[in-house]
């Protein structure tokens, strides 16, 4: 199974220091003009007061920006960290066996003295593997921003926003992991992967301004993500028992259906 983790992560090399270097680029962009919006927020804040409460919710539920936790989570957190992982974890679920189906290399793979269970986990594995390397890439730049912006927030508020938000884009990938093993197209794999994702905000934040969505909103994994509480450390951990239950869902799904196809 090793061997097929270390060829996974070698295919996929130069594609993750693509994302790991986007990422960092991304962050470091968003995050150095602090200062000069921390020397005027109140003229900021007095703009953005007016806002529809429906906008409010869609740059991440709070009107406070230019605080400290307001402007972390508006800039990083609630909308281009998540998009970032998102896609690339989108990406990789619905690509790690559909790449070898595409290109014929999967009866290479089980001719090896390998089971489909374990070749199942190994391209699971990498997946994760390289999904939290770009994470920790942007974990590292975060912190070193944050310092060097002086950005007052706890390290460890920041490692946990970021932990929880890593486990939701898992999340997203898993879904597509699960219904790529079925067989089904790759696009359909994406498609429904990104209604989940893409669907969970749009539903989350007009949750906020209209009450009846809210019930709906808890069916998505971005319900549970909630940046704003991790960031001022508040967060309600029971929350983590939902992205458990989906991802070990998701396991089910590909071990059931993967085993019983035939790939020949």
């Amino acid at each position: 199974m090793k061997p097929v983790v270390k060829w996974t992560v070698i295919l996929r090399k130069t594609s993750t220091l693509w994302w790991s270097f986007a990422m960092a680029i991304f962050i470091f962009i968003n995050m150095i003009f602090y200062p000069s919006f921390k020397n005027d927020a109140a003229e900021f804040q007095k703009s953005f007061e007016n806002l529809p409460d429906a906008a409010l919710q869609f740059l991440g539920g709070s009107a406070d920006f230019f605080s400290p936790v307001g402007f972390m989570n508006s800039q990083v957190y609630f909308i281009m960290l998540p998009m970032i992982l998102g896609i690339l974890a989108i990406s990789l679920g619905s690509g790690l066996l559909a790449r070898e189906e595409q290109e014929k290399t999967i009866e290479g793979l089980l001719a090896r003295p390998i089971s489909r269970s374990r070749l199942l986990s190994a391209k699971a594995i990498a997946g994760s593997a390289i999904l939290t390397s770009v994470a920790l890439i942007g974990l590292l730049t975060i912190l070193a921003t944050s310092w060097a912006v002086d950005l007052e927030i706890s390290s460890t508020s920041l490692v946990q926003a970021t932990f929880v938000c890593l486990l939701m884009a898992v999340t997203f990938g898993a879904i597509a992991f699960a219904l790529s093993a079925t067989g089904k197209a790759k696009g359909a794999s994406i498609g429904v992967a990104t209604f989940v994702a893409l669907g969970g905000y749009i539903i989350g934040s007009l949750a906020g301004t209209i009450s009846w969505l809210l019930w709906p909103s808890k069916l998505f994994p971005f319900y549970y993500y909630q940046s704003e509480t991790l960031l001022r450390g508040t967060y309600n951990w029971n929350n983590i028992w939902y992205f458990i239950t989906i991802l070990l869902l998701c396991a089910v799904v590909s071990w059931l259906s993967f085993r019983r196809r035939d790939l020949l």
